[in-house]
């Protein structure tokens, strides 16, 4: 007889799963055997995000997510959800625990960035970045909790290498992963006791509309010259490494309140 798969009956919600990372959470989730519910939203309330316009889509791509998950013969849920809106994410929690049951993992991955120092940044800019990178951990946190503590649960959030270093351009969204870090790891004390886990993935540099859209644009040089210059393993990071990391949480019980990193070795390479 074949081993179970180790998140078999299990219900995993991805916030930004339109995106490429949030797809590699859901697709290795869903190898792994779990049910995965498919959280994006197409229109924003700000054009300050990484697709410089309202009009993202994500709720749209996510389509072609569930496909792939339902192609590894597991159930795909997508909703509609911007995860800055309590209303929104409590909604979308009850519908997740009326359609499957349970949730048992909760990928809180949705992000946007934009560049500008702080001297030309708007008020708006800032709050936008604020209010996805970090609000948008919290609401989906708080409401998942009640359920997450009946099924012995797992959150793991998507922070980024920028949560351990600063970048000149970059001060909000770089301050929004250092929130996020230390989210991730209060909140680990304040769920221990109910055997929930809380833990963070770093991604390094993906090729995904953050870098072609927004960072490459800024930098003197291509996308393959900075893969080059800056990662020790010299080739850029995927969305199905971070997927495998999610994973890794989701069914190691006595890991909570970590952050790793999955940069190619960025962050050893200071000298």
């Amino acid at each position: 007889m074949a081993a179970a798969n180790p998140l078999d009956d299990k219900v995993s919600i991805v916030t930004g799963a339109g995106g490429q990372i949030g797809e590699g959470l859901a697709v290795e989730l869903a190898k792994a055997g779990s049910d995965i519910v498919i959280a994006d939203v197409d229109v924003l309330d700000t054009e300050y995000n990484q697709q410089s316009s309202k009009e993202v889509r994500g709720a749209e791509r996510a389509q072609e997510v569930a496909s792939r998950v339902e192609e590894l013969g597991r159930r795909a849920h997508i909703v509609e959800c911007d995860v800055t809106h309590a209303d929104q994410v409590n909604a979308m929690m009850e519908e997740v625990v009326s359609k499957f049951g349970s949730i048992d993992v909760l990928c809180n991955n949705a992000g946007v960035i934009t560049v500008d120092p702080v001297e030309d940044m708007k008020e708006a800019e800032w709050d936008s970045v604020m209010d996805v990178n970090v609000k948008g951990v919290f609401l989906p946190s708080r409401a998942a909790i009640p359920y997450l503590k009946e099924s012995k649960g797992a959150i793991i959030n998507t922070s980024s290498i920028a949560g351990s270093i600063g970048a000149a351009g970059l001060a909000h969204y770089c301050a929004s992963k250092h929130a996020v870090l230390g989210f991730t790891k209060s909140l680990s004390l304040e769920l221990a006791g109910d055997d929930v886990t809380v833990n963070a993935i770093c991604p390094g540099i993906v090729d995904t509309p953050m870098w072609s859209k927004v960072l490459t644009p800024t930098l003197d040089e291509d996308y393959a010259d900075t893969i080059e210059r800056v990662i020790p393993l010299g080739r850029d990071q995927t969305p199905e490494d971070m997927g495998r990391l999610a994973v890794f949480y989701a069914t190691n019980r006595n890991i909570t309140g970590q952050a790793l990193a999955v940069d190619g070795g960025i962050l050893q390479n200071v000298i």
